[in-house]
């Protein structure tokens, strides 16, 4: 399972930005086992707006244009407001589809398809974004 790393990308945001640091993090075995996570269900927008696997993972080597038309997208602004999440429930670790999956593996997609029930069931948080409902409306 692949996860994010929330200080990595609370980071970015602050300016933070750590080549070396890695966004995206393979866990798996009883290391996963005894990591918290918080999964984030949601509704896919465009595709042209969510954040795909490899955009994530080379985040942080980007050059500052390139990262700045990413982070301005709906889907990263999803993410975001998940890490903050996250890391307010004291949380490291956070599940997106979008970009915790490598869609053009056709191996790891079934894999993750066949193991989502696990991961939903073993996170520690649930989050459930809805792009219709309003701030005023909660």
């Amino acid at each position: 399972m692949r996860l994010i790393n929330v200080q990595v990308i609370l980071g970015i945001e602050e300016g933070k930005v750590d080549p070396d640091a890695e966004v995206l993090v393979e866990l798996n075995g009883t290391e996963l086992e005894k990591t918290k996570y918080a999964i984030l269900s949601h509704c896919w927008g465009a595709v042209k707006d969510e954040v795909q696997y490899k955009e994530m993972q080379k985040l942080v080597r980007m050059e500052g244009p390139a990262r700045d038309q990413i982070m301005k997208r709906s889907g990263y602004r999803k993410i975001l407001n998940s890490c903050k999440q996250t890391n307010d429930d004291g949380l490291q670790w956070i599940w997106v589809d979008t970009c915790c999956i490598d869609k053009r593996s056709s191996a790891e997609l079934s894999e993750a398809i066949n193991s989502m029930y696990r991961w939903y069931e073993n996170s520690e948080r649930c989050y459930s974004y809805l792009h219709d409902v309003h701030e005023s409306a909660i």
